[in-house]
């Protein structure tokens, strides 16, 4: 039923250089039935690849529930600095009193500060989202499944990530075998 490919690595050298298991499904049903017979025996992280929008395959990511509070972090941080460099700017460095204003005015200060609040929590949120995503990241391990290409296309694919010491890919290749509707492939995905 399911085609084994081992990309030519023997067993011992398999899994420090392994990303994952990959199966090739060629329906959304079978990719989704898949998806949730694969979480329900907690194997491990599963990734889907599809060219549509598959019900019932998707994970919630786990490491960060919102970025909010490194936006609100970024936002103060920001603030209270540029704040604190204006007040010294124009209360220490270069005091040059027009009007009779006091030395420290600090009104003035509150829309240039806000600005600037509003700029480095924007910056913290975009790199908070790189590291997040992993990115920049040139290619995928997931691009060197044989066939890929067409999980643009056609193709549905589903991966499990070996994150851990524990994977076991022959596991994870038996369990994609006994599904109820098996892969076409099964694949190794080398890092």
């Amino acid at each position: 039923m399911a085609e084994h490919v081992h990309a030519g690595v023997h067993e011992a050298e398999a899994a420090p250089g392994l990303y994952g298991v990959s199966g090739e499904f060629e329906t959304p049903e079978a990719l989704a039935a898949a998806f949730a017979a694969l979480r329900a025996r907690g194997i491990g992280r599963l990734e889907a690849y599809s060219p549509v929008p598959v019900v019932g395959a998707c994970e919630a990511p786990r490491r960060l529930a919102s970025i909010a509070p490194v936006a609100v972090v970024g936002a103060i941080a920001g603030g209270l600095g540029f704040f604190a460099l204006i007040v010294y700017a124009t209360g220490y460095d270069y005091v040059f009193n027009i009007g009779g204003r006091p030395v420290f005015s600090w009104p003035y200060y509150i829309i240039p500060s806000f600005s600037f609040a509003m700029l480095s929590g924007t910056v913290l949120v975009m790199a908070a989202m790189l590291f997040l995503n992993r990115l920049p990241r040139l290619s995928h391990p997931a691009f060197t499944i044989p066939g890929f290409a067409r999980a643009s296309q056609d193709r549905f694919f589903l991966c499990v990530e070996a994150r851990d010491g524990d994977f076991d890919a022959e596991e994870v290749e038996r369990s994609l075998a006994e599904l109820a509707l098996p892969p076409l492939a099964v694949h190794r995905v080398p890092k």
